[in-house]
């Protein structure tokens, strides 16, 4: 069975290959604040350059560039849906949607002292490992 890619992420880089993180959960003080990467499901025919490109657009009011795909993972084994993971840069001020409380970039390091969303971790980790 060959799997199809139905969502995207990105991880966002500087130039010394720390990754942009978001911050989400607004609103009732019991719901937990947790950051994430970027991204979300395929709509419509759209490619994963596309869906990147208005998902960075939309959270961050800027345009990303050198998008290169990092890694495809398995997100449903029994459907063999994928999620494609791209990196990106970001060469503007970012303008926060609302959605998002704050943005910050981090290290390998710091990666273990935040929250985050379902599967985000992993992502980051992997790719702080890939460039080990």
């Amino acid at each position: 069975m060959v799997g199809k890619v139905v969502s995207c992420s990105v991880i966002v880089l500087d130039d010394f290959n720390n990754v942009l993180v978001a911050e989400r959960g607004k609103g009732k003080k019991d719901s937990p604040k947790l950051w994430g990467i970027f991204g979300r499901a395929l709509k419509g025919k759209e490619n994963g350059e596309d869906c990147i490109s208005k998902v960075i657009d939309k959270e961050l009011g800027c345009t990303i560039f050198d998008l290169t795909p990092f890694r495809e993972y398995v997100i449903d084994t029994e459907t063999g849906d994928i999620l494609q993971v791209y990196t990106g840069k970001i060469r503007e001020m970012v303008s926060l949607y609302k959605e998002i409380n704050r943005v910050k970039w981090i290290n390998g390091f710091e990666a273990d002292n935040l929250q985050f969303a379902e599967g985000d971790k992993n992502l980051i980790l992997d790719y702080f490992n890939s460039i080990k």
